[in-house]
């Protein structure tokens, strides 16, 4: 019987200002949103961030839902404040007053601009955790150097290298990968500046980028690269035989992953039918095995490529050893695993349809998704609630949206 754990929300009380646009650092607050963190997303009064009205074109819009912004933005906050004038940035600074932490996307030059600079911040809340993520780090030549997923983390970071064969297309970015990966260490830096904070009563910088995400991502690659003659494409599967992935006669692929093949080749050998190979002198052993690679996947997968998937399913259902189908995005989407681990919750946006977005990956006494799911907020949605909160009056909050320094 499944033990129901009342989720009070890990980041319960902490209030997040936020100045950020598009998905990469959005994404990272989103994940504290979930588990309870109040989060202001600031956006410029009339047109907001501009990821609200973002058409790339590539098929991902929806007549009536931006997806994106449910992905990125859902439980938040919006308040929308023209930060050029005085009494925008007043406005922001008396948020900042109140805030735990301070979240940006803007490169050092706009924020030096708008006296937003780490230094001005603290100089109001001295114990505010001050967290920035950009394309390129903040140190160097080229820290104001502007940089999105494709461009910073892909290209610069080395991933299109890594995952393009050589003499073939460069393989295309897919959306957010790396905004995505990279607002995991956002998250992350968050969470170990306030239990800093909770210990010692300061406050912290916390920074991080595209490009250092890449590069953790890729850091065996990198720590590797200082071996004479290291070669970082994928090799040939004829050298990893085991480790390789195989077509069914329906086009299907089967990915083996048998690291340490030792306690599961006679198994392999026996649900393929090939109990013959268990003791061939070609095969004893990995060395012979990476040795003779050209015959083993011939073998293997000439057997694999005589039945269907629906045939194999229960036949490797049943051996218990690391091996997976390669899945089609669809098929995550329903995936009974990625259901009963609660990896997607439903939401109702504003006009009443219901979307799918997906939970944050680390689950709290047995939560990923949030305990009330709620869509991301409309431009300025609580422009009137958040200004009252520190202090500002209806007639103060109506003479600032008089003057459009706030919506």
């Amino acid at each position: 019987m499944e033990v129901k754990v009342e989720n009070n929300g890990m980041f319960a009380g902490v209030r997040i200002i936020e100045l950020a646009q598009y998905v990469y650092v959005p994404g990272g607050s989103v994940l504290l949103a979930d588990q309870g963190a109040e989060v202001i997303h600031v956006e410029t009064p009339g047109t907001g961030d501009p990821y609200r009205s973002l058409r790339v074109g590539d098929g991902r819009e929806t007549s009536s839902v931006n997806l994106a912004m449910e992905q990125n933005n859902r439980g938040k906050k919006s308040i929308a404040l023209d930060l050029k004038s005085k009494d925008g940035r007043d406005a922001l600074l008396a948020l900042i007053r109140t805030a735990d932490v301070f979240l940006t996307s803007l490169r050092p030059k706009a924020l030096r601009s708008l006296h937003l600079d780490p230094e001005d911040l603290w100089a109001v809340n001295p114990k505010l955790i001050y967290v920035r993520g950009n394309g390129l780090g903040f140190r160097g030549p080229e820290a104001g150097k502007p940089g999105f997923d494709a461009s910073a983390f892909w290209a610069r970071g080395g991933m299109a290298y890594v995952m393009s064969p050589p003499g073939q297309p460069l393989t295309t970015p897919r959306a957010a990968l790396g905004d995505h990966s990279g607002s995991m260490a956002l998250a992350f830096g968050i969470a170990g500046a306030l239990f800093r904070r909770e210990k010692t009563g300061k406050g912290t910088l916390v920074e991080t980028s595209l490009l250092a995400t890449a590069v953790w991502m890729l850091s065996s690659d990198v720590t590797y690269s200082q071996v004479p003659g290291y070669v970082a494409h994928n090799p040939d599967r004829n050298r990893f035989p085991l480790m390789a992935a195989y077509r069914t006669r329906d086009d299907r692929m089967l990915q083996l992953m048998l690291l340490d093949p030792r306690p599961y080749w006679p198994g392999l050998c026996q649900i393929l039918g090939l109990d013959e190979l268990v003791e061939d002198p070609r095969f004893v052993d990995n060395p012979a095995r990476m040795r003779n690679g050209a015959a083993l996947v011939k073998l293997i997968g000439e057997k694999i490529a005589q039945r269907d998937w629906a045939e194999w399913k229960p036949i490797f259902d049943a051996w218990d050893a690391p091996w997976e189908l390669i899945r089609t995005i669809h098929e995550i989407a329903t995936d009974p695993q990625v259901i009963a681990n609660d990896m997607l919750f439903e939401l109702t946006v504003e006009d009443g349809t219901k979307v799918r977005v997906v939970a944050g990956p680390v689950a709290f006494d047995g939560h990923n998704a949030p305990e009330v799911p709620r869509a991301s907020p409309g431009l300025g949605a609580h422009t009137d609630e958040l200004l009252r909160s520190v202090g500002y009056s209806d007639e103060a909050i109506s003479v600032l949206k008089a003057k459009r320094v706030a919506q």
